[in-house]
């Protein structure tokens, strides 16, 4: 049994893919969504949502907020959940946020067959906000990277995905891959120009159709850009059957972008992208790892999304925007220069990835 959550991508998405890679061993592996348990609460964060999109220093300002670990689940569907992993007895229980802490430890009291079936799969090189005083309890903790250890430990995904995507990887096309997240969160936007004229080729998301016009308007380097948009009429499926949605806008008009029943398509822009600039997210992180795809960090939202970037940074498979664009303009007119530098950290995440575990294997 997966837990995760419809509006939280960060955690939906990592869900999704271990559903997946479990499914492709021949398991059989189910998703809870927290929303389930929350009366009311997904309208809430959908709005709360959007907010954040559109102001990244409101969003900035919530997560330094102090704040208790979330609001009481729903007792009826709290019990009901109980009684069917009781009655099931799966293999496991795995959850990749710490809001779910709580139930798990109150599951192992309920049932003692999960006493020692019950995981937590760290998203972020450090504690992160949804484990804000929550303590692990039973739960083993299992950490695709770690700061304190500056290792990167485990792997979501198979590795031969990247074996694939470094192959197919044609960075002469100087593509840059642009996007917030889950959420849209954080001021990426006000950096296309600066890539643009250092001579990259964007692939950027968008998150609300409307925003087309702005791009569009505003741009006289749309020959060089291509838009996406993460499908907002899309939703998420409880049982973890589909990957997000994403549309390419062509001839003005939205067209689906591959089948996200079969795998994500935002592996698709990955396989083309020299790099990823977005925020430095856990999945982003994840993203980065088994795709062997260099990142370029926008400002963090949180402090454990800074140790995310320190991490990525220390072990050289990342580097800060400013940082970025000092190289790109100091090697401008050499690209095969300024292109070494995201080759290089090609070499360094696929090296990394050498010899790492699947989470599938430890469950």
């Amino acid at each position: 049994m997966l837990l995760g959550s419809r509006i939280a991508l960060g955690v939906y998405v990592p869900a999704v893919s271990l559903k997946k890679e479990l499914e492709s061993r021949g398991d059989t592996a189910d998703i809870i969504c927290m929303e389930d348990l929350y009366e009311g609460r997904e309208s809430v964060m959908e709005e709360t949502k959007r907010s954040f999109h559109q102001d990244f220093r409101l969003a900035e300002i919530s997560y330094r907020m102090p704040t208790r670990n979330v609001a009481a689940m729903d007792e009826e569907a709290t019990t009901g959940l109980l009684e069917r992993l009781a009655s099931e007895k799966y293999d496991a229980v795995i959850t990749f946020s710490g809001f779910w802490a709580g139930f798990l430890n109150e599951l192992a009291a309920y049932c003692p067959h999960y006493g020692d079936r019950l995981y937590a799969v760290h998203m972020d090189a450090g504690y992160s906000l949804s484990w804000k005083n929550t303590a692990p309890g039973l739960i083993k903790e299992i950490w695709l990277f770690n700061l304190e250890r500056k290792t990167a430990e485990h792997l979501l995904e198979s590795p031969d995905l990247a074996e694939k995507a470094c192959d197919e990887k044609d960075l002469s096309k100087r593509r840059i891959l642009v996007h917030g997240g889950g959420w849209g969160i954080g001021e990426y936007q006000t950096k296309i120009s600066q890539l643009n004229e250092l001579g990259y080729s964007l692939d950027i998301m968008l998150y609300y159709p409307e925003e087309i016009d702005a791009y569009k308007s505003g741009a006289a380097s749309d020959n060089l850009n291509d838009y996406y948009l993460l499908d907002p009429k899309w939703k998420a499926d409880a049982n973890g059957a589909e990957f997000p949605r994403i549309l390419k806008y062509e001839s003005d008009s939205w067209n689906e972008l591959g089948d996200n029943s079969k795998g994500n398509p935002l592996r698709i822009l990955m396989k083309r992208a020299a790099a990823v600039l977005s925020k430095p997210g856990g999945g982003t992180l994840s993203d980065s790892l088994v795709t062997v795809t260099p990142l370029i960090f926008a400002e963090e939202l949180a402090s454990y999304e800074g140790e995310n970037k320190a991490l990525w940074t220390e072990k050289g498979f990342g580097i800060g925007f400013d940082s970025f664009v000092q190289a790109a303009s100091r090697d401008f007119g050499s690209a095969e220069a300024s292109d070494e530098m995201l080759k290089e950290m090609r070499k360094r995440l696929l090296d990394a990835q050498q010899g790492l575990t699947r989470v599938s294997e430890i469950i």
